[in-house]
């Protein structure tokens, strides 16, 4: 949580002037947020492979029966709807919650933070799709590259550049006062906390558009 002189207060103003006060995010709420995110993911994606494998075995019990190419065009539907899955829960997952209204995946709302655009205006399709491609290439790639030189033996100069590329990109929200991701900062997004209802409710009303046509009182 926040704690007074925490060094995490900003101020964002809104396209109205509006200059609303809020805290950035800590980096333990960001990690823990990514962590359940890939949690629940990782569960959806064993729950859907699960079901294909039940779904395929139909089609493998034909195939070996020699019921010739039907089974096997059906094998290989199966694999191409499981590689579409895959790729969707872990991106589409991701800009599904993160454009809704809470800007905040299922993740970040349990750990209090949301998504906001720095220039305080919504956030739109493409800053959130820049901080998402950036994932992969900051996170997910040298893991992939880290993986593949430990599964064949080879912990030379490919693993140790693979494993630098993942730690200067994992840390680099240490390295700047707004706790930035790479991809944040080609975004244009920061991580904050979740304002509380009163602080909404306040913002609701201040953009309001005024009624100047009721009467005054006296």
């Amino acid at each position: 949580g926040w704690r007074p002189g925490s060094g995490r207060e900003r101020e964002l103003t809104t396209p109205e002037g509006i200059a609303l006060p809020i805290v950035l995010a800590s980096r333990g709420a960001r990690a823990g947020a990514l962590i359940m995110d890939m949690v629940i993911i990782g569960v959806v994606q064993t729950v859907t492979t699960i079901a294909l494998i039940l779904l395929g075995f139909g089609s493998f019990a034909a195939l070996v029966d020699g019921s010739g190419e039907a089974a096997l065009g059906s094998l290989e539907f199966l694999v191409v709807i499981w590689f579409i899955a895959m790729f969707l829960f872990r991106n589409a997952y991701f800009l599904f919650f993160e454009l809704g209204p809470r800007g905040a995946t299922p993740g970040k709302r349990m750990a209090g933070i949301r998504v906001a655009a720095r220039d305080g205006g919504r956030l739109t399709v493409e800053m959130v799709v820049a901080r998402n491609l950036l994932r992969d290439i900051e996170l997910f790639l040298p893991l992939v590259f880290i993986s593949a030189a430990s599964g064949e033996g080879d912990s030379g100069a490919a693993g140790l550049a693979a494993l630098a590329w993942f730690l200067i990109f994992a840390l680099f929200p240490f390295w700047n006062r707004d706790r930035l991701r790479a991809g944040d900062i080609v975004a244009g997004s920061w991580v904050v906390e979740r304002p509380a209802r009163r602080l909404e409710a306040v913002m609701a009303v201040q953009t309001a558009p005024r009624d100047d046509s009721r009467p005054h009182a006296a």
